[in-house]
């Protein structure tokens, strides 16, 4: 067994599958950085079509994707020590893979590199890792979709896996919630009864609306089409096990900023929950529903990453691989923190450290009571959007502010089924295993998944830090304009607040004799009570 995890990697060649996701571009900035003798990072990528101006259609190449993805502050750290790491990293389109050799009896020039490409991944990938399908999309889960991304890609890429020679460890990240509706989730796979194949048939013919009306009968238990596609996910790699490398299955809950590495607070717009941190963070939202004394199991992305790195080293010199490994990374068995918490904490966090252009004061409530959230969503989310819409209408401007909170609406209803679920109890004695094993070995801690270590305070300021300077790109060097931007807020909220009740005084107190009457008894009792007190003070004084 190699004396760390860097120097197993010497040499190692690594396909990466979900490259240009979240966790996908963490996880080749960590395998540079620590495992600098590393030969070759393959990611295919799906060739994109973007649009510049509105006459020019652009075929955005994978050469392309990977231009932006070096320009970013990601691989700084990286840069610093290499400047020529992009050598390591072979960007390539997907569908290289899937290219039948048996079928190319005459080739061009082209389409003979690409033979070539796929015949040396066949002959040098050792290790792969698979962060594909761990994205949740809040704005429309559509269960056709999903299963065509997340079930039947994965299984064209077992099949070409299956061809790879040397692969000695395959890596795939899914995702606790795949078996959520277990009371305990134990370290195994729950196989699902249904053939992916015969539900991709029936739901072919069906359109949109007819896919919506069928979801929730076809996915039974679980609470949303993401979770479902996962567990049909899991039974596909049970099924296939036999033919393919050992593999290693860790199962995360929601993915949020890093903890520590690349950045602490290191996050992007494609990360779910980063959009819900702007949100609240610029006042607009003002209420979730979910369980406030429930927990939040939110882990670092830089968890997973160290997790799936260390997973594919042990999984690799194993001696007994006929079996899948489970890992279980979560917070809320090890780490627990939960939803009141958090919202107390973003709270203060985010009036200390504002965000600029804020429609509100934050001030993010979060409760179980449907009557309250929706009192809550009425007076502090609807009323404001109108008025907003109106006033923007008279001056000319276009109204806006009602489209982002039907979007937020939307997206919080979906968000329910994570936020109105019990703590997730599950095993952990696979990560435990691991971690000990880590230890005995005297391996480097530089590849760290213990999540029991985090302050949470500390991450949730980080988070917004990270959101503020990755996502939002402002600079934290001027918060005092942002600040005060915040406090005119406040007054006008005062303002506001004292029009309404001398409105109120006007119509409901003064207009009727009997609350006259009470109004004046009150304030005579209080004047009465405090010249007495003063005269009291005064004599003492004297």
């Amino acid at each position: 067994m190699a004396s760390s995890i860097s120097e197993f990697y010497e040499g190692k060649t690594v396909l990466v599958y979900g490259s240009t996701t979240f966790p996908g571009k963490v996880l080749i900035e960590k395998l540079l950085r620590s495992c600098p003798d590393i030969n070759k990072v393959y990611c295919p990528v799906q060739t994109t079509t973007k649009k510049p101006n509105l006459t020019i259609n652009h075929n955005f190449s994978p050469l392309d994707t990977f231009a932006e993805i070096y320009a970013t502050k990601l691989f700084d750290r990286v840069r610093r020590n290499n400047a020529k790491f992009q050598e390591k990293i072979v960007p390539f389109d997907i569908n290289i893979l899937f290219k039948s050799l048996d079928d190319e009896t005459t080739v061009d020039d082209e389409n003979e590199s690409q033979i070539l490409s796929h015949k040396t991944l066949q002959d040098t990938i050792d290790i792969c890792f698979y962060m594909a399908n761990n994205s949740i999309d809040f704005e429309e889960q559509n269960l056709k979709e999903m299963i065509q991304t997340d079930v039947m890609d994965l299984k064209r890429s077992l099949s070409f896996l299956k061809t790879c020679k040397k692969l000695k460890s395959t890596v795939y990240l899914s995702s606790i919630y795949a078996n959520i509706d277990c009371p305990y989730i134990d370290e195994c796979v729950y196989p699902c009864p249904i053939e992916p194949q015969k539900l991709v048939d029936a739901l072919d013919w069906m359109d949109k609306e007819m896919v919506g009306l069928a979801t929730p009968k076809i996915i039974g238990s679980k609470p949303n089409a993401f979770s479902f596609s996962h567990w049909l996910a899991e039974t596909v790699l049970s099924e296939e096990q036999k033919h393919l490398p050992p593999i290693s299955i860790v199962r995360v809950s929601i993915i949020g900023a890093a903890w520590k590495e690349p950045y602490p607070g290191w996050v992007e717009k494609s990360n779910g929950p980063s959009e819900f941190f702007v949100a609240a963070g610029r006042g607009y939202l003002r209420s979730m529903k979910g369980d406030s004394h429930g927990v939040l199991d939110i882990v670092p992305v830089d968890i997973p990453v160290n997790l799936s790195i260390a997973a594919a080293w042990q999984k690799f010199q194993e001696d007994n691989n006929d079996h899948i490994t489970i890992y279980h990374c979560t917070s809320s068995g090890l780490n627990p923190f939960h939803w009141q918490e958090m919202s107390n904490y973003f709270t203060e966090y985010s009036k200390r450290i504002p965000y600029e252009h804020a429609f509100r004061r934050p001030n993010l409530s979060v409760t179980s009571h449907s009557l309250i959230h929706d009192s809550y969503v009425f007076f502090s989310h609807l009323i404001p959007a109108y008025l907003t819409d109106i006033g923007l209408r008279l001056i000319g401007r276009k109204p806006h502010v009602v489209n982002i909170y039907k979007n937020l609406h939307r997206t919080l209803l979906t968000l329910e089924s994570f936020t109105m679920r019990e703590e997730i109890q599950c095993s952990y004695d696979s990560l435990n295993s691991l971690r000990q094993l880590m230890a005995e070995t005297n391996v480097s801690n530089d590849f760290y998944f213990d999540i029991r270590a985090l302050h949470w305070p500390t991450y949730i300021e980080s988070y917004l830090i990270g959101t503020k300077r990755y996502v939002l790109n402002e600079d934290m060097q001027c918060l005092s304009g942002a600040q005060k931007h915040l406090n005119n807020l406040r007054n006008i909220r005062w303002a506001f607040n004292t029009i309404i009740l001398v409105l109120l005084w006007r119509i409901f107190i003064s207009k009727r004799p009997t609350a006259r009457n009470l109004w004046y008894f009150i304030m005579n009792f209080f004047v009465a009570k405090f010249v007495r007190f003063f005269k009291i003070l005064s004599a003492g004084s004297a």
